[in-house]
């Protein structure tokens, strides 16, 4: 996993303000299997954890092997800014 200039800049305003100081990475049970979220969260027991650029970024290891080759990005669109999984493939049923 990587973070471009533009993720990391948005991830250091949005920990900054955080009082958690890690992004994490988890699956979430659907109906066509595990599903990736986000969020700024606790590192839990089932994480691996890594410092990438500065950022504290835990995966959980259901989900790992879908990040592999995935680069965290940041975009504008209509005003907003979000993060950008460049690489990733959702599963879809």
């Amino acid at each position: 996993m990587k973070i471009s200039a533009e993720g990391k800049n948005y991830l250091d305003q949005i920990l900054a303000d955080s009082e958690v100081k890690t992004l994490r990475f988890f699956g979430v049970q659907g109906c066509c299997g595990m599903h990736l979220s986000v969020a700024i969260d606790p590192v839990q027991e089932t994480d691996t954890v890594q410092t990438i650029e500065g950022i504290n970024v835990a995966i959980d290891a259901s989900i790992a092997p879908q990040l592999t080759d995935v680069k965290i990005h940041a975009e504008e669109e209509q005003g907003e800014i979000g993060l950008v999984l460049i690489g990733y493939t959702p599963t879809s049923c």
